[in-house]
């Protein structure tokens, strides 16, 4: 590999992927990961829209209809689903706990599909209503904020739940790229309200549990705790839907001096939790193939390509050429201190090394959306607010 990031191989990987189904996870058949993971395919489709991929974009029209043809009574949206061995189709909506992120991404996917005019938003309008519905009746409470269960993200083994930031962004982020398409503005103003108290309780007057003064949204709030720990993912995806102008800036200036300043790359979810730490029981015990979340693994202070991608589009999305040219030139140093590369989900946090599953789409995503970060500055990324 020259000294820059596999953008060409992502293309080829996310194209293999592209299925007449939808977008596979992986071109790996361990732990189910040669399904159609909703918030992976999406994600990757995202990724084709942005690069103007014709297969990865039918790759996402096609799972996107797929989730639609598959959506449960209550506006449902699949978590994964496949094709078994005797032609049926597998179906689920969560194993440990219901995935809410597959319904959210799916309501950005559906939006910036049909904006971009890969789609007709007539033919997915039932649908995304029943999914609308869905998210309000699990509110509940009329007060905004969207309860999740312990692994009902992408962050399945991690131990956090509640008000999670991360979930709330998503919906928030879908409900005001749809509204202008579908006409309804009450969908903007909900989008709106969501926002606003995203601003009220995610950031508490006090620094911040982990040193320093506070740049960045707690991860999650409920009843008996909360979680002040660094999600990459909120924080990036709060950036790009720029639904707070004003705190983009701190998250933003919090990441590039925290950790690029350092020639540091950031993890999923920092500070690491270790054995001691009040966390650690939870971490450890809470597992579905295997306990994979040890110090600076997985979930646990991994480094995450994909979530470096979001970044970079967030950078670039700002205005923020350095940033982004630095996060480039730190993930192209990283890869090229590696004596073996197979787009595997997550680098170690401490050595770097290149773990779990191979032939990720999760990370090919990543990879495009950061090479195009770097070349393309603010106006270039509009059509995602």
């Amino acid at each position: 590999m020259k000294d820059q990031l596999p953008f060409d191989e992502s293309i080829v990987l996310l194209r293999a992927l592209a299925t007449p189904q939808g977008i596979l996870a992986s071109r790996s058949a361990v732990a189910n990961y040669a399904a159609v993971f909703a918030r992976d395919a999406i994600m990757a489709g995202v990724a084709g829209l942005a690069v103007g991929d014709e297969q990865i974009v039918t790759g996402l029209r096609r799972t996107l209809e797929q989730l639609r043809t598959l959506q449960g009574p209550q506006g449902q949206i699949a978590s994964n689903f496949r094709t078994g061995p005797d032609g049926r189709q597998q179906v689920s909506f969560g194993t440990l706990a219901p995935r809410f992120d597959s319904a959210t991404w799916y309501l950005v996917g559906v939006a910036l599909l049909c904006a971009r005019g890969h789609a007709r938003y007539e033919d997915f309008a039932e649908s995304v209503e029943g999914v609308v519905a869905l998210l309000e009746g699990i509110e509940y409470n009329g007060r905004h904020l969207v309860y999740v269960p312990a692994g009902g993200n992408w962050a399945d083994e991690y131990p956090f739940d509640g008000y999670i930031l991360y979930d709330q962004v998503l919906r928030a982020w879908g409900l005001r790229l749809l509204a202008p398409l579908a006409g309804r503005p009450a969908w903007a103003e909900k989008a709106a309200a969501i926002a606003r108290v995203i601003d009220e309780r995610y950031w508490p007057s006090t620094d911040w549990q982990y040193g320093g003064p506070r740049r960045f949204p707690v991860a999650a709030t409920s009843p008996v705790r909360t979680d002040e720990h660094l999600d990459l993912a909120a924080c990036a995806l709060l950036a790009i839907a720029d639904l707070l102008p004003h705190r983009s800036a701190s998250i933003l200036d919090g990441l590039e001096q925290g950790f690029l300043a350092h020639g540091a790359l950031v993890p999923a979810f920092s500070p690491v939790i270790h054995e001691g730490d009040r966390e650690w029981d939870a971490l450890a015990g809470y597992h579905l193939h295997g306990f994979r979340n040890r110090p600076h693994e997985y979930h646990n202070g991994g480094i995450w390509p994909v979530w470096l991608g979001w970044l970079g589009v967030a950078f670039a999305r700002h205005g923020r050429v350095t940033a982004s040219g630095t996060l480039h030139a730190l993930t192209v140093a990283h890869l090229l201190r590696l004596t073996h590369f197979d787009f595997e989900e997550y680098f170690h946090g401490e050595t770097g090394e290149a773990l779990g599953t191979a032939g990720m789409a999760y990370t090919a995503t990543g990879f495009v959306l950061l090479d195009l970060a770097r070349q393309r500055g603010p106006e270039a990324w509009t059509w995602m607010a």
